[in-house]
């Protein structure tokens, strides 16, 4: 498993984070609500890395298995002070330059963004593998190695899975589903939080 073994990124990392975002997100039944059009999902994942995650870049919890083979994207606690008011201000943003996102989308954020902790939290912004490499534990090896981080923190951890597919993987891992978020046409979002390891 030398070939997949995990480091820390920096910013190198930017462009091969995109690609690796549009190729393992192109089934993802919420991004391909927001981008239907293959092009949009393509020239939206390479900006995705820096618009939404330049403090994971900043504080070194960006996690790459392999040559790109997967990669996690975490912000630890205090990174963002108010993720659900940022969240909510990134939205309408969001839509106002990129009119082909559905008119629901601000909403749909604000209302998945009522359910983020207020208490100090470790955030997974992404947890990305290759379909290419997917089958082999990658998912879960970044789990684990990024999850020691949080225990050692004694901090919790929360996330927003945009896939059903997704749940039981992180149902394994501690995470407890807290909704299923729906607004309009949208596909469910499933904000889940893993509490604090004492």
């Amino acid at each position: 498993m030398a070939e997949y073994s995990i480091r820390t990124a920096g910013w190198e990392a930017e462009a091969p984070l995109g690609a690796l975002l549009a190729i393992s997100f192109s089934t993802d039944p919420f991004v391909r609500w927001i981008l239907p059009d293959a092009r949009d999902l393509i020239h939206d994942s390479q900006r995705h890395p820096r618009r939404a995650y330049a403090p994971a870049f900043e504080t070194g919890s960006v996690f790459v298995i392999g040559d790109y083979a997967g990669a996690a994207v975490w912000l630890p606690p205090g990174a963002k002070a108010d993720r659900s008011e940022e969240v909510a201000q990134s939205a309408g943003e969001a839509h106002d330059a990129h009119p082909a996102f559905p008119p629901e989308f601000p909403e749909l954020l604000e209302k998945s963004a009522a359910y983020c902790p207020a208490e100090p939290h470790w955030y997974l912004g992404l947890l990305a593998v290759d379909p290419a490499h997917r089958g082999k534990g990658l998912g879960s090896r970044l789990l684990t190695h990024c999850l020691e981080i949080v225990d050692r923190d004694r901090a919790p951890a929360y996330l927003e899975s945009t896939s059903p597919a997704n749940l039981t993987l992180y149902e394994r891992f501690g995470f407890e589903r807290l909704a299923e978020v729906r607004v309009g046409t949208s596909p469910a979002r499933y904000p889940m939080q893993r509490p604090s390891r004492t």
